[in-house]
This record gives C-alpha cells, structure tokens and sequence, in this order.
C-alpha cells in the first residue's frame, strides 16, 4: 500500500528544495521537504520535472505540489530563500493570534478618528498589552449588543469596549482584573431644571444605549419611557445626539463618554451625582483560561512599567 500525503509533504515544481513549511494561522508549523532527483515515476512511467507537474510518485510516496495546498487553502505561497523554507499564508510571526471584539463607537474607549483609523484608550491599551504578552491582535469591530454573543460562541477570544463586570456577564465569561473605574450619570439639555436624580426621571423619556448597564438602571425607574438608540445609528453617543436634538428628555450614560461629548463642545449638562460605580474588564472566552492568564499578567505589567499610567493620561487627563 503506497503512502499518501494529500497535503503537507509537497514541494514547489521546478525547484529542488529542503526546508520547512510554516503555515500562519496562529502558530507555525513545520515539516521537512527533501531533495528530489530530476526523474522520478508518474503513474509507474519515468518522468522528468516540468513546470506545473501534478501530483506524482516517488519512491512508493504521492507528493502533492505546494501550489496546489495554497490554491485549495486561498492562501499566497511565499519561499524565503534566505531560510529555506516555504510559507503558506506569508510568514508567521510566531506569536498567538487573537480575535478581539470592540464596538468602535464609543469615544473615548473605542472609535474611528476622521482619518478612519480604529483609536481610544480601550484598543490603545489592548495594543500595549499584546505587545508584552507575545500576542498578535486581530481587532473586529461590531455593534455592543453583538459582542457578548460573539464572545461565547467563539467567534471572538476576547472583548475590549468598556465592558461592565458584573455577576450575571461572569457566569458566561471570563474577566481580567479591573482596567477602569467608571460609573453611570444623567445628562440633560441646560434648559431642563426638574431632573437632578434618577427619582426624577418618573415618567419622562430616557434615552439609553441598549445590552448596557444604563439601560438596566432605566427600566428600574417606574414609568420611565426607556427609549435605545443602536450603536449601528454609526456613533454610540447616538443617545446624547437625539438628547441635544430633544427626541427625550434625558440620557443614562458611562460618565467617560458624557464627559467626552460635552467636552467636544455639545450643549448638554451633567446632573446629580455619580451612580452604580462600576469596573470595565477584559472579557475572555470561557474555553480559553490560557489567554486570561497572558492577558492578566499582561495588564499587570503595563501598569508596573508605567505605561498603563501614560495611556490612561493620553484619553482622560481632562476628565
């Protein structure tokens, strides 16, 4: 019975290599590719190599050209003469590859500059502790509402957008150690004096963001109208925008991003004091303890070093 080797023991027509085959997804691997004489049997008849021989036999082995793995994989095929070796996909970097989820909507943790880059303290802060954890990020940027359920069916590794820990999150979930301390407010429009608390809010129209913490604040309030306004409305200020156009009476809202619309110059006002104080975390695949751990130690070595403490001054030092 003759061995097979379908798709890993193959070698690039017209070269006679040695080396190894690295293949990027994730991790890289390796196998060996010998040398080959320049006849060998096809289909039991002596051949010699020709540019784009198909599979063909050697010494009772089926070699498979690597040109023809990359084209059923879709991938590019990338030969490093230097190492002798072949790469399927391009060169890996050798580091963990994660997928992390963000809602890029959310100033000043998440969002798209005018340039149309993804910046904010969260990805900022993600990227310094990939770099000390060996971990290489694929940053995927879908609405806040999506996320948590993307998280837990493995579609994504980690979460990074201002999540809330809380009790009920963690019984799906895994959270790092609090990166932020943030809390909920109520803005209104200056010209509005009866609302100072959430007491206040009895009856009145709410404007919230909807899967958040503030939302569930808002439908605590007895005949509060508890109106959600989606992050795919393109901005997850969209609240604050139908606030200051008078679409409702008040917004429930993270404190970092009232602070940071009202900065921008918008006309809206904070009222009352801080509420439900809350920890933001990095949210992990439950299936994944490993990848807690190296972000954890991660997250601890930026703040050892001082660069958590510089990120942290970049985004909020007027807040």
């Amino acid at each position: 019975m003759k061995k097979v080797f379908p798709l890993l023991l193959g070698v690039l027509i017209g070269a006679l290599l040695f080396g190894t085959i690295g293949f990027a997804s994730g991790y890289q691997r390796q196998i060996t590719v010998d040398f080959l004489p320049l006849k060998f049997f096809f289909n039991g008849v002596e051949k010699h190599q020709e540019q784009n021989q198909p599979a063909f036999i050697y010494n009772d082995v089926t070699y498979v050209p690597v040109r023809f793995v990359a084209e059923t994989l879709g991938q590019p095929v990338e030969w490093d003469g230097e190492n002798l070796s072949i790469y399927i996909g391009g060169k890996s970097s050798g580091k963990q590859k994660i997928i992390v989820g963000s809602d890029a909507t959310y100033p000043p943790f998440e969002y798209q500059d005018e340039a149309g880059r993804y910046v904010g303290f969260d990805l900022e802060l993600m990227s310094a502790i990939a770099k000390v954890s060996d971990l290489e990020i694929d940053f995927r940027d879908m609405p806040f509402d999506q996320l948590i359920t993307a998280l837990v069916s493995g579609q994504l590794d980690a979460v990074v957008s201002g999540l809330s820990i809380t009790e009920q999150r963690k019984t799906a979930m895994y959270f790092t150690e609090p990166y932020f301390q943030s809390g909920l407010v109520i803005a209104v429009r200056p010209d509005n004096s009866s609302i100072n608390s959430l007491q206040d809010l009895k009856g009145k129209s709410v404007g919230v963001m909807p899967g958040t913490i503030a939302q569930e604040y808002a439908n605590t309030v007895p005949g509060a109208k508890v109106i959600t306004f989606s992050s795919s409305d393109n901005t997850y200020e969209q609240d604050l925008i139908e606030l200051e156009k008078g679409s409702v009476e008040a917004v429930i809202s993270s404190y970092p991003v009232v602070a940071n619309f009202i900065n921008q110059g918008n006309n809206l006002m904070i009222v009352g004091e801080k509420f439900a104080v809350e920890d933001y975390g990095i949210a992990v695949n439950k299936n994944n303890p490993e990848l807690l751990e190296k972000i954890n130690s991660g997250l601890q070595a930026i703040k050892a070093n001082g660069q958590y403490d510089l990120i942290y001054k970049k985004w909020f030092e007027d807040q």
